[in-house]
């Protein structure tokens, strides 16, 4: 189970540090109220897993959405 959580970690690293980038976008038809929860979920579980680069990167993502 150990490698399978390391695995989805560094998935979420990824994917979480190419929201910095400007080649990102967001899934199309998603609303504010669905990019608002799916980043709140996703600022939780950095949390959980300490990962405060990941965490500012979220929280300035949030900022252009508010």
């Amino acid at each position: 189970m150990k490698q399978a959580e390391n695995f989805f970690s560094k998935l979420f690293i990824r994917s979480i540090d190419h929201m910095a980038t400007s080649e990102w976008e967001w899934p199309i038809g998603w609303s504010d109220d669905r990019k608002l929860k799916f980043l709140q979920e996703s600022l939780e579980y950095a949390t959980q897993l300490e990962l405060y680069e990941q965490c500012a990167i979220i929280r300035d993502v949030q900022k252009t959405i508010i």
